[in-house]
């Protein structure tokens, strides 16, 4: 009785992995097509290199190769920002280079999975600890504003 119980636990967690798969594959394909929309809808980046260099770009956050399930989590995010110094920060801002940074620095060893991505976040914090927190000449509230970001990030995260 208990063989049959451990394979039927064994048959759903498969079978709930290949659906959390199957659901960041269609998240991934929203994303794609969001994205490609904001493409052709920006002249500055319809003039300046074509859809395929966009996807390639490493200067993005996320990556465009990141899980779908992370793009959607942080375009989201983007989208219900409040201010203009907000939608900055995440969008092509401070917030969003220190992040490349953080990536650029593993060496090409950007995560690929939901996991990688909470591990980042906690790398972010780190890194926003170190280089804006208590800075001579500079306002906390960055040092806050950036937290704030990355704790709202992780959290929507957390929900997939």
């Amino acid at each position: 009785m208990r063989r049959c119980s451990s394979n039927k636990q064994f048959k759903n967690n498969k079978d709930e992995k290949f659906s959390l798969e199957l659901t960041d594959k269609q998240i991934s394909e929203e994303e794609d097509k969001k994205l490609y929309e904001r493409y052709k809808n920006s002249i500055s980046l319809s003039t300046g290199f074509s859809f395929e260099e966009l996807k390639k770009s490493p200067r993005t956050f996320p990556p465009v190769a990141a899980p779908g399930a992370v793009r959607k989590a942080w375009r989201e995010q983007y989208e219900k920002c409040t201010t203009e110094k907000e939608r900055v920060d995440m969008g092509m801002g401070e917030f969003t280079f220190h992040c490349s940074e953080v990536l650029d620095s593993k060496n090409g060893n950007v995560p690929n999975d939901l996991n990688g991505y909470l591990d980042f976040i906690g790398e972010m914090k780190d890194y926003v600890r170190l280089h804006c927190y208590n800075v001579p000449g500079q306002d906390n509230k960055i040092y806050e504003d950036y937290m704030n970001i990355a704790n709202i990030f992780e959290t929507e995260l957390k929900k997939y």
